[in-house]
């Protein structure tokens, strides 16, 4: 994978979160809280989970590992207490790590680097594979919140990456 490809991936999934966001925002808030036991218990708790976690690996690539203890004080219903709050930051975060993007180089995604684990195990990997990384977790817990929006008997987003794709390449 290359910057280019790197791109596209997080564009496709800044795109997906957004539509499960927007969801998100027309469920009432009893619903968008209600503990299903799926994942991180519910629609909101599930997204501040995938927002926590791009900002800890975004935190490792800028050569920062947040400890266990610190990792998600921004992440909590009681630090981000609502969709518009939670919106806003993931935004900044987003902002932040297309600059980061834009200054990688073929070389410096190939390479190792090193970090932290939340335990404060030292671990290494690939920069682009750490990257793979989280575009697949948002993947897997935007499926999650998706069927949990399938259970109030809703029709959720279709935030697979084919119809991304598809989005890009129709006549407008």
């Amino acid at each position: 994978m290359n910057r280019t490809d790197i791109r596209q991936l997080f564009d496709y999934t800044e795109w997906a979160n957004e539509l499960a966001m927007d969801s998100a925002a027309r469920l009432p808030d009893e619903s968008l809280r209600r503990d299903v036991s799926i994942s991180h218990q519910s629609i909101f708790g599930t997204l501040l989970h995938m927002a926590g976690a791009e900002w800890i690996w975004l935190e490792r690539w800028s050569g920062r590992s947040p400890a266990k203890d610190k990792a998600w004080l921004l992440w909590t219903p009681d630090s981000c207490a609502d969709l518009p709050m939670l919106k806003e930051r993931w935004r900044d975060l987003i902002d932040l790590r297309a600059q980061f993007i834009s200054e990688l180089d073929e070389e410096r995604l190939d390479a190792e680097l090193a970090f932290k684990l939340l335990s404060g195990d030292p671990s290494s990997m690939r920069l682009v594979d750490q990257m793979q990384h989280v575009a697949n977790h948002a993947t897997l817990h935007r499926g999650q919140i998706v069927g949990m929006i399938r259970q109030l008997g809703i029709d959720p987003p279709s935030t697979d990456l084919l119809f991304y794709l598809r989005r890009e390449i129709s006549p407008k």
